[in-house]
């Protein structure tokens, strides 16, 4: 009897049986994600579903996949586990001899004195529902990071192919949000942005936010396809007509920030674009032609449709019209330096800044409604985090430079390398991740639940690349 060859052993080797339990953990995670948390806030009612789910999926993972994902990415998983730790720290019970030491507590000793009580332990935070909340809100993210860690490349693509099917069925029904009434079923939140394009979120930046990262992955897409030359040209054209189709959906949100995001996501779809090596022969000539009209013809009829659609509906004007809502931003940023100042170096707790924002509030600032959050994710993290949560920033900026010198030392890749693939995968990562951090200089994406999903997987693009670039 004649033995088989060995196969090459290799850490993103080709799908197993084994594999699909990881797949369809990723798969339904991701899904339900975009379709039931989409939303920054932690008062939604699909949160009483999402987050024993996470906690389920958490402990799966962890058993299916934790020493895979151990092997491929363990900077990535000592930097969750970090993560985790810090933000439990800020809800440990201490001494009142502690607590009352603390910078910026002078406000709960006054409270528990004009009440006549007794000083009792008190953890760190501020408010510590806010951090418990924190604390839960890290099992999704932390499940689907030991998961996509032990998928192969292939499973990497499908992921990719998800992300894009949903960014654009988000675009579609974001088109049809600003198309349609105010009070629209198609709002998947209550409190969110009326006649205007978001999609599957809330909030009409992380939906042009998560628009901005499909030009990334559309380059992605194409640069790894493998075919005939007349199915080359017609994947080219909805390539383009996918990407021309963006920016009008962009527009339909009325993000200012959205703009800036579309310029960043069609650079960096420059920088992970490679050209497509097309294989075989073209069968038959009517099939090369027939092919290019269906391409270009279904590509134009879309484009006029959209563009039609989009100078049709009032987001435009919200982009010429002064913003009110942007304006309170810029006023209320030294107020937010100026509790920052007070709570350093330990800060107030991770997830407090509604409650720590609201004491050094100005009256004249008082309105029907409030600041949810800093609109700047860098200037939140140190008021709330302190040092500690500086220190963590700067570890993900490091990891983030490594993978990209590293990605940048892969200059010349053809579609014949051995890792051709994971490269262009982790260049979309590092693309998926620098329009999100962008994003979060003027906005919170990344405490999108979904959002926070889609950023841990381009992480682990990130990872495979890093770790194949190191053998």
């Amino acid at each position: 009897m004649k033995s088989q060859p060995l196969r090459r052993t290799f850490p993103f080797a080709v799908s197993s049986a084994p594999d699909r339990v990881p797949l369809v953990i990723a798969f339904t995670f991701v899904i339900l994600a975009f379709l039931m948390a989409g939303s920054s806030r932690d008062d939604i009612v699909s949160l009483l579903f999402w987050r024993p789910l996470t906690a389920f999926l958490l402990a799966i993972s962890i058993v299916v996949c934790g020493r895979q994902a151990w092997q491929r990415g363990r900077s990535l998983v000592i930097l969750a586990a970090a993560i985790l730790l810090f933000v439990a720290s800020h809800l440990i019970p201490l001494p009142p001899e502690i607590w009352t030491s603390l910078p910026g507590r002078e406000i709960l000793v006054k409270t528990y004195q004009a009440a006549g009580m007794a000083l009792p332990w008190q953890p760190l935070s501020m408010a510590q529902a806010r951090t418990w909340n924190a604390l839960f809100s890290l099992a999704g993210p932390i499940a689907l990071l030991i998961v996509a860690l032990a998928l192969d490349r292939r499973r990497h693509q499908q992921l990719l192919m998800l992300f894009l099917v949903l960014g654009f069925v988000s675009g579609i029904i974001g088109m049809l949000q600003a198309l349609g009434p105010a009070n629209s079923p198609l709002y998947l939140y209550r409190l969110t942005n009326p006649g205007l394009s978001v999609g599957l979120f809330a909030n009409r930046n992380h939906q042009a936010a998560m628009l901005a990262t499909m030009f990334p992955l559309l380059a992605a897409y194409i640069s790894l396809f493998k075919g005939r030359p007349d199915r080359l040209f017609f994947q080219r054209s909805m390539t383009l007509a996918g990407a021309c189709l963006l920016i009008p959906l962009i527009l339909m949100t009325g993000s200012r920030a959205g703009l800036i995001l579309a310029v960043a996501g069609i650079v960096l779809a420059w920088w992970v674009y490679h050209k497509p090596v097309s294989q075989g022969r073209v069968v038959g000539i009517r099939a090369e032609h027939r092919s290019r009209l269906v391409g270009v013809g279904f590509a134009v009829a879309l484009l006029v449709i959209v563009l039609i659609v989009a100078v049709t509906t009032p987001a435009l004007q919200r982009l010429i019209d002064t913003d009110p809502a942007s304006e309170l931003r810029v006023q209320a940023f030294p107020v937010i330096l100026e509790a920052t100042k007070s709570f350093f170096p330990f800060g107030s707790g991770v997830g407090t800044f509604v409650e720590a924002y609201k004491i050094f509030e100005p009256d004249s600032f008082v309105s029907v409604s409030y600041f949810n959050h800093a609109h700047n994710d860098l200037a939140e993290i140190v008021m709330t985090g302190g040092l500690p949560a500086v220190v963590l920033v700067i570890w993900v900026v490091v990891l983030g430079a490594i993978a990209f010198f590293a990605l940048m030392r892969r200059r010349k890749l053809r579609p014949d390398d051995a890792d051709y693939s994971v490269q262009i995968m982790g260049r979309a990562g590092f693309a998926v991740l620098a329009i999100l951090a962008l994003g979060s200089l003027a906005d919170y994406p990344l405490r999108v639940p979904s959002l926070t999903l889609y950023a841990v997987v381009a992480a682990a693009w990130c990872s495979n690349a890093y770790r194949l670039i190191r053998k």
